[in-house]
């Protein structure tokens, strides 16, 4: 089995992800669109998301202010975080037809205790962010089984403009790992531009483009997080 990428895309870049759909359709792709800020959406980028989900993406939830987790939880409290920042979010998006089952943490914050809460609201969570990634044991962000804690941490970044992407041969060889892994990874960016505009998290739609047609010479799958295939078997935590 040569292994699953699920790409994950944050925040409310609606307009650039759906004019990349084109990239994604020519390469068989599906990938999680992790949306904050719903209530701030336009009808337009309501509707774009409702398109993205129609062509077999899945919308993921990623808070509703996307606040920082440690300073939030310094200052209000856990309860107050999952009733305003989850539990309200997941209503919205729900009431307007976007189910909400997988989770990204933004700046992948998180702690014990969100995460089991978290794990009681949704059906997969992404965590820790690719610059913490072990050097000596990338592969052990490269799951071949459900964890039991349903989180999964990042291996690395589909930000190819992103200050601290660490350049396309590494890029490659963390696609040589999944497909010998044969195992499924999470890669995690945020907007995809029409071309390089300066400075910010984001590829243009040729690095995307460039990322996904690699992935397909490995035979590598390109699937949303929640919807990814079976497992063999479940993980220890």
């Amino acid at each position: 089995m040569p292994g699953t990428l699920c790409l994950t895309f944050d925040d409310l870049f609606v307009d650039n992800w759906c004019a990349a759909r084109p990239v994604f359709q020519m390469h068989d792709a599906k990938v999680t669109f992790c949306v904050s800020h719903l209530h701030e959406a336009t009808k337009s980028q309501i509707h774009g998301l409702h398109q993205l989900q129609d062509d077999g993406h899945e919308i993921g939830f990623h808070t509703r202010t996307h606040p920082r987790l440690g300073a939030y939880l310094q200052r209000h409290g856990l309860d107050h975080w999952l009733r305003h920042e989850i539990d309200e979010g997941i209503a919205e998006h729900r009431n307007l037809g976007l189910p909400a089952r997988s989770f990204a943490c933004p700046f992948h914050g998180s702690t014990t205790e969100t995460r089991k809460a978290l794990a009681n609201r949704f059906d997969v969570i992404r965590t820790d962010g690719p610059r913490s990634v072990d050097p000596l044991n990338p592969g052990k962000r490269i799951y071949v089984a459900q964890p039991k804690d349903k989180c999964f941490a990042n291996l690395g970044f589909a930000d190819a403009q992103h200050k601290a992407f660490p350049g396309w041969a590494h890029q490659v060889r963390l696609l040589d790992l999944i497909a010998e892994t044969g195992g499924k990874a999470v890669f995690v960016g945020h907007d995809i531009r029409p071309k390089k505009a300066g400075p910010g998290f984001y590829s243009t739609q040729k690095q995307l483009g460039r990322l996904l047609s690699a992935a397909r010479d490995r035979d590598i799958t390109l699937a949303p997080l929640k919807a990814s295939g079976p497992w063999p078997r479940t993980a220890a935590s």
